[in-house]
């Protein structure tokens, strides 16, 4: 028998359950119960709020990104002890059709190997099974499940072929993205899970990330500082599900050789890239001593998955001249979808959503 793994304080089900080992038979029910009980809390406390509809995707004066915001608002983080995942150890299944798909990126990648040409690990990774948010307290914080399966890179791979057509003309976009809510569209097209990281210097320098084209996802675009995908070999280690913080830990130490007691780690909000049915978080990373200059002596001595970015920039961490950088003409079409919505964030975070708004409608009545 199949069982749940859980992980995070007892918020929307009780301790008793996480105790308890579930078959695969029963899943749906247990599915049903934490989405009841979950729903059920939200109505208590704020009245019907219901997961956010295709179209509320972010903008900021001209700049539009098909990325939207699950849950958090940047003013106030979200506590560690209100998050909860579960992990059901059953791997997501794939229609025939994209079964068939799969194959030939297997195919394709072992060619690729062979020849010596940029192939890509596959890895086992989280597909997001559902995400499910209520309120606690007087303040009323957020209390999230966040809901994970089994997939892993190859099938990633496969799903992301979204303007492909099948046999009968259709594309996995039309068929089982386009006009749906996040929450609705299919466990095996939400077959990652991503956590991205915005840092800032000790001496006030946000660092911003220009990405590899060796990359399987977001080549040649500009993205969080550090960017990393949560691993069922890394993070799901032991007995456990993931903790989204020490697997954002683990991508700073990866990706910029930071290590746990050089910054303080806030996690501001899950978000969702629509167009491609990405699923993941944003923290906001703020250093404890290291400079601008000592980050850029520090990262040029070498990092673990360095080959991951192609360069750095480092914008001076205050409203306005993030928001103006963020509005550039010329990088307007070459940011990541999460990018400006992690950056946006992270001011808010800062300097309060009242200041953040303010400069950012001064900055658009003088467009760069």
């Amino acid at each position: 028998m199949e069982g749940w793994l859980s992980s995070g304080p007892v918020g929307l089900v009780s301790g008793a359950v996480a105790g308890l080992v579930f078959g695969v038979l029963f899943e749906d029910p247990l599915k049903a119960f934490v989405r009841r009980v979950g729903r059920a809390a939200v109505g208590l406390v704020r009245g019907r709020r219901d997961i956010p509809r295709p179209g509320r995707e972010f903008r900021l004066g001209p700049l539009h990104v098909p990325c939207q915001i699950m849950e958090g608002d940047g003013e106030r983080a979200i506590e560690p002890r209100h998050v909860r995942v579960l992990v059901n150890p059953v791997d997501v299944q794939l229609p025939l059709e994209l079964v068939e798909w799969r194959s030939e990126v297997l195919a394709e990648q072992e060619r690729r190997r062979r020849s010596g040409e940029v192939n890509h690990w596959n890895g086992p990774c989280y597909a997001v099974d559902d995400l499910i948010v209520s309120r606690t307290g007087p303040r009323e914080e957020p209390e999230i499940t966040l809901i994970l399966k089994y997939s892993d890179y190859h099938t990633f791979l496969t799903t992301q072929r979204l303007d492909r057509r099948f046999r009968d003309g259709s594309t996995p976009r039309s068929r089982y993205l386009d006009g749906r809510e996040p929450c609705d569209v299919p466990d095996f097209m939400r077959t990652t899970f991503g956590l991205n990281m915005a840092v800032v210097t000790a001496d006030g320098w946000l660092v911003l990330s220009w990405r590899s084209n060796r990359l399987g996802s977001g080549q040649g675009l500009w993205n969080s500082s550090a960017n990393e995908g949560l691993s069922r070999d890394k993070d799901g280690a032991g007995a456990g599900p993931p903790d989204l913080f020490a697997a954002a830990r683990r991508g700073l130490s990866e990706e910029l050789h930071l290590p746990p007691d050089s910054y303080d780690l806030r996690l501001l909000a899950f978000t969702v890239v629509t167009s491609l049915s990405q699923w993941g978080v944003c923290f906001l990373t703020r250093l404890h001593d290291m400079s601008r200059e000592e980050f850029e002596a520090h990262v040029s001595r070498g990092v673990e998955d360095g080959w991951e970015h192609r360069e750095f920039a480092l914008v001076p961490f205050r409203p306005e001249p993030v928001l103006r950088h963020l509005l550039r003409r010329d990088l307007r079409d070459l940011w990541a979808p999460t990018a400006p919505v992690l950056y946006y964030l992270a001011l808010v975070n800062a300097y309060g959503r009242r200041a953040v708004d303010a400069a950012a409608a001064r900055v658009l009545r003088t467009p760069s």
